[in-house]
């Protein structure tokens, strides 16, 4: 990266301002998470300047994936979704330092995937996994690190872009998921004011039974499939990146009314 900007990045500057942009170029976010909603979050950030991605999953691509995956193809099924992600961005976005891990989120691997030396290089950490347990441990260890941490709850089953929200975590409202969270992270003692987050307003369509060993397990370990489109999951990335670019330009940190302290 070069101190200079690249014409491509001349509207996104005029947007943030050069001292903005700077921060953003500058900065790193971590993505947990690479489904729909993380996979169009990690795009969107590389597109918009950012200097440093860390994109962390487990997961092969899948082929009911690519109904709402932004850059893979049915050439891509079954190949590591954090590979796919890297190696379309290598292409599209050459000067976003991208690094990977193919790591199953958990207690056991927090430490290692999210190092506190770490944080003043990737200081934003998005949240777009579904493992209700697995995603509380994720944001309570990245705000007891000071990361800003940012967390997508349910985006399946939606198709109304005009219930999608932002804000903290606390302000969340219908959405089953972000109940859940809210409960265990006060068990954690992280408080969800401390947390943004995305959500939407409307009520979610029912998933779909699977037959026993079939599908992969939602949110609450249940085998059913969630039905989803690409649009909503897509807002809803496109969402977590604003907050994240949005964090970074104004210096980080977020004030009481929502915006990023400038």
């Amino acid at each position: 990266m070069t101190d200079g900007h690249d014409a491509r990045f001349a509207r996104t500057v005029d947007l943030y301002d050069p001292e903005g942009f700077a921060r953003v170029r500058g900065g790193g976010v971590v993505v947990a998470g690479l489904g729909g909603v993380g996979a169009h979050a990690a795009i969107a950030l590389a597109r918009s300047g950012i200097g440093r991605l860390l994109l962390i999953d487990c997961d092969t691509l899948s082929r009911t994936s690519l109904n709402r995956h932004p850059v893979a193809g049915p050439l891509d099924v079954g190949r590591p979704k954090v590979e796919v992600v890297r190696d379309h961005l290598v292409q599209a976005c050459p000067d976003t330092l991208v690094a990977v891990s193919a790591s199953r989120i958990e207690d056991a691997t927090l430490a290692t995937l999210l190092r506190d030396d770490d944080v003043m290089v990737h200081g934003v950490l998005l949240d777009a996994i579904d493992s209700v347990d697995h995603k509380v441990a994720l944001l309570a260890h990245a705000v007891g690190q000071g990361r800003v941490a940012v967390s997508s709850l349910g985006a399946a089953g939606k198709v109304d872009p005009g219930q999608v929200r932002s804000g903290t975590l606390e302000e969340s409202r219908v959405c089953p998921l972000g109940r859940v969270v809210r409960r265990g992270l006060r068990r954690h003692g992280v408080a969800p004011s401390r947390i943004q987050a995305v959500w939407s307003e409307e009520a979610p369509r029912k998933p779909d039974p699977v037959g026993p060993g079939g599908g992969v397990p939602d949110a609450f370990g249940r085998h059913r499939r969630q039905p989803s489109n690409m649009m909503l999951p897509g807002m809803f990335g496109f969402a977590l990146a604003a907050l994240a670019i949005g964090s970074l330009a104004g210096g980080g940190g977020w004030s009481r009314d929502r915006r990023p302290s400038r």
